[in-house]
């Protein structure tokens, strides 16, 4: 099975009330591989400083600035169906806090070019060098997070699109078992290493050791949609075996540091009842 992915890939970097200088050098660090890259702006008040900013990645980019957030699944079925009118068969998607060094984004695109499992919905990337073996091994997996994988636009339609209810948190997540559920396969490059951060990163001490060491949290609205979002997947969505049951319970797991260390604690607990309160009632979608 061959991948021709040169000259054949576009991006979509779903901005969201960030410095444009700051984003501008995390896309550059992968722009130049692209051959179209649409940035899709869900912030609520433009930011003038994009006009010089953008003459930096050239006539190849297509900038739109839509006024309001509707959410990361939106954007991505939005750029899913663009990039595929456009002629391209694949899409890289990016969270705007991310990037590669110039020789793993090369190293990427020559492992797609050179794979040969067939019937792969999406690529995806080593995120947690810290936590997971750096190592020249491609993996099926269950699981590809979003920012720096690159869906198989030629099977997009089947997979289907983006669940635009869960408007963030757990997309990515729904989609890989999707991709799987439609017969195709989330593959991993070990040793391709993305740039990104989970969460925020506060001091915590182990309350069984005392230990202080860092650990993730999440503002509050964020353990809102984890909450609501996790609950709908696990029982509400009927293509859920047992296997991507256990593996929802240990993503939602992530939200023990904020029952524990978060210096808002009382907004965390507040905003947890509310998004269980919001799956009971079915509200999906952006919280109101």
């Amino acid at each position: 099975m061959q991948y021709p992915i040169n000259g054949n890939l576009a991006g979509v970097v779903i901005l969201y009330n960030e410095d444009p200088h700051k984003i501008i050098e995390n896309i550059l660090s992968y722009s130049t591989k692209l051959d179209k890259i649409y940035l899709y702006d869900n912030s609520t008040v433009k930011n003038i400083d994009w006009e010089i900013h953008l003459n930096k990645l050239g006539n190849k980019v297509e900038y739109v600035f839509f006024g309001e957030n509707l959410g990361i699944a939106k954007r991505l079925n939005t750029a899913a169906l663009s990039a595929i009118k456009d002629g391209y068969s694949f899409l890289l998607t990016m969270d705007q806090d991310s990037s590669f060094s110039e020789t793993s984004f090369e190293n990427y695109l020559e492992n797609i070019s050179q794979c040969t499992i067939s019937n792969v919905g999406q690529f995806g990337i080593n995120f947690q060098p810290k936590f997971t073996k750096v190592e020249d091994l491609v993996k099926e997996v269950d699981i590809l997070i979003t920012s720096g994988s690159i869906i198989c636009l030629d099977h997009f339609k089947l997979i289907g699109k983006f669940n635009e209810n869960l408007f963030i948190d757990f997309v990515d997540i729904d989609f890989s078992f999707r991709v799987n559920d439609a017969g195709f396969k989330n593959i991993q490059f070990m040793n391709v290493l993305l740039n990104h951060q989970i969460g925020e990163l506060i001091w915590g001490r182990s309350l069984k050791n005392l230990k202080l060491t860092r650990r993730i949290i999440h503002s509050p609205i964020r353990v809102y949609y984890i909450v609501r979002n996790g609950l709908f997947l696990f029982f509400r969505s009927s293509y859920l075996n047992k296997k991507y049951k256990i593996e929802v319970i240990r993503r939602m797991k992530i939200l023990k540091n904020n029952y524990l260390y978060h210096p808002n604690l009382s907004k965390v607990y507040i905003y947890t009842l509310v998004g269980i309160i919001d799956f009971l009632r079915n509200k999906m979608g952006k919280k109101a």
